[in-house]
């Protein structure tokens, strides 16, 4: 099928695009799954949370301040700017970063087995004393497009990297937990992102199939998993990691923010 008659196809069936909008048809479309970070969270969020994880293990290992530094632009952040280094490496899984850490302190001459027990634990301390509420941003009205999704009758849940524990306590914080059925994040599943599980298992729970589900995401991953899981639309937002051409390729449409997304009534 060719890419003109193919994108006439999702517009006719599944979804249509009007002026930097994309309309979605809850007559085919039952659950939407959208990403965490940079779709519905800014990612400025992890700026402080990562600096305050090198800090204590700054001071756990006795690091001097060039060394601790180092953990943190291991983070994806230059800490003089808080410039984003490496957004991929910011948007990484909850896993791969506590490896990425452990790798760097190997370098300063720590066992990697201390170092990522070390890393690992510091990670939780810093989770219980990290105020989500204060430094958590929504990117959009996320309240009202889900009451929008939701008096259509389409069902929502969200698939993260992060935790599924912090992802409900910043969903908490955004006021829109009551709307979603499901969460999963990275600690929910076998496979992360790209990998189908979270779709899978978010399916399963809300006993709808991936051919009637939608993705919405900031990453190619997240498109990548979409189509992996068997879902007909996976819609890209430009709030996060990856630009329109770089999502394009993988996503069916993209769009500015989750602002863009409405439903066909």
């Amino acid at each position: 099928m060719k890419n003109s008659q193919r994108d006439n196809f999702n517009k006719r069936n599944v979804y249509q695009l009007e002026n930097g909008k994309v309309f979605i048809n809850p007559e085919k479309i039952k659950l939407i799954i959208f990403d965490k970070d940079g779709t519905l969270s800014d990612l400025d969020m992890w700026l402080d949370i990562i600096k305050h994880r090198a800090r204590l293990l700054g001071k756990y290992f006795n690091l001097s301040n060039e060394q601790t530094d180092d953990i943190i632009r291991a983070m994806g952040i230059e800490p003089a700017t808080n410039k984003i280094l490496d957004i991929s490496i910011l948007t990484q899984s909850r896993p791969e970063t506590e490896n990425i850490v452990a790798k760097e302190l190997v370098k300063l001459g720590i066992n990697h087995k201390i170092g990522f027990e070390a890393t690992h634990r510091i990670f939780g301390e810093v989770d219980k004393v990290t105020d989500l509420v204060a430094i958590a941003k929504p990117l959009g009205n996320l309240k009202m497009l889900f009451k929008h999704i939701t008096k259509a009758g389409i069902k929502i849940a969200v698939a993260t990297s992060d935790l599924a524990e912090r992802c409900e306590k910043i969903m908490e914080a955004f006021g829109i937990l009551e709307f979603i059925s499901a969460i999963s994040g990275a600690d929910s599943i076998k496979n992360d992102k790209p990998a189908p599980d979270m779709v899978h298992k978010i399916c399963e729970n809300v006993n709808i199939p991936p051919e009637q589900t939608a993705v919405v995401g900031d990453n190619v991953w997240d498109h990548q998993m979409a189509k992996n899981a068997g879902c007909p639309l996976s819609i890209g937002v430009l709030t996060g990691k990856d630009d329109y051409e770089t999502m394009i390729e993988f996503a069916d449409c993209v769009v500015q923010s989750i602002d863009n997304i409405k439903i066909i009534s």
